[in-house]
């Protein structure tokens, strides 16, 4: 839950404006500058607070404003408090401002770094999403004559096609990762036939199963469901897609969904090898995979954390090492 809270607290501030973070920033030094004036205690250290926050989410300027008026505050408050204002005094103070200009600097250059990357990469991935969409729209009308190829050629181009729909898979959830993060992307909710989804689902990933010899079927004691349709089933084929990649072959994958209270739980279990209990709390990350696995992007399951969460739901992982893993998440309706 603390890691939930923390997530939500990110989001939330990463939501408000240059101004609103400058006056959170501004309540939060003031804050603990009536602590600093009325307790013995050190508080020197907790101004870093207001200053790292003002800095990440406001930007290095917000982070230097704060970054002056913490240093300031801590000089007044010696003063009032009776302190002599000689030369240490002032020599501390130099140095107070030197430092928290310096961690408000470096952290604002941080966050400018990092959304610097996230445009590149984002202008990368979106050319990226435009041949990938012509390799498919070839292939799939290869697929529709095949006279004149043996089974071999058809074979080939089916996989080809699979690939290729999974590349265009990774591409738009890289894009639609960032959306979520930044509260861009629009939820649409409708009522939405659950076993229609499933099956829409199944057809994404039914070669790859095919190929694998994996079986999967669906139980459903649900019949329609308030929810966004597309969200929710790129996040089931998310979750078929890594459960694919970990079913050893003549497995079953099986697909449920079920009424709880005000919820609707769906679920993805596969009889796989399970995942080691270190790794079950910290793979919704972004990048974050089991050690010794290849493959992916580490944003998948990533993306399925961000569009539960904007559809007000929660998500987990239930495994148990050799017996299989079960990706459950709950959506309100």
């Amino acid at each position: 839950m603390g890691r939930e809270a923390m997530r939500s607290l990110d989001a939330w501030l990463a939501g408000r404006s240059k101004n609103a973070i400058l006056f959170i920033a501004l309540l939060l030094a003031l804050l603990i500058g009536v602590c600093d004036r009325f307790i013995t205690v050190d508080l020197i250290v907790l101004y870093l607070l207001p200053i790292l926050i003002a800095a990440w989410y406001g930007g290095r300027q917000t982070g230097l404003v704060i970054a002056v008026y913490c240093a300031g505050s801590v000089f007044v408050l010696q003063s009032i408090s009776g302190g002599d204002v000689d030369l240490l005094a002032v020599v501390n103070l130099v140095i107070r401002v030197v430092t928290y200009l310096a961690m408000a600097w470096m952290a604002g250059s941080l966050q400018e770094s990092r959304r610097q990357q996230r445009e590149l990469t984002g202008f990368i991935v979106h050319d990226l999403r435009s041949p990938i969409a012509s390799s498919i729209t070839g292939l799939q009308t290869l697929e529709a004559i095949p006279e004149g190829m043996d089974d071999l050629q058809k074979e080939m181009v089916a996989l080809a096609l699979v690939s290729n729909q999974r590349a265009l898979t990774l591409v738009n959830g890289i894009l639609d990762v960032e959306k979520l993060e930044s509260g861009k992307m629009e939820v649409r909710k409708e009522s939405t036939p659950i076993e229609q989804m499933f099956q829409d689902c199944i057809v994404q990933v039914a070669l790859w199963a095919q190929s694998n010899r994996v079986e999967i079927e669906t139980r459903t004691r649900v019949e329609q469901a308030l929810l966004d349709p597309e969200l929710t089933q790129r996040v089931l084929v998310n979750l078929l897609s890594n459960a694919l990649k970990f079913s050893p072959e003549d497995r079953k994958i099986t697909l449920e969904a079920e009424r709880q209270g005000n919820m609707v739980r769906f679920a993805v279990r596969d009889q796989g090898p399970g995942i080691p209990p270190e790794y079950v709390d910290t793979l919704f990350e972004p990048f974050s995979q089991v050690k010794g696995t290849k493959g992916g992007t580490g944003l998948g399951l990533t993306f399925c954390r961000l569009a539960v969460q904007a559809q007000g739901g929660r998500i987990w992982i239930e495994s148990k090492l050799g017996e299989g893993t079960a990706m459950l998440f709950t959506l309100p309706v």
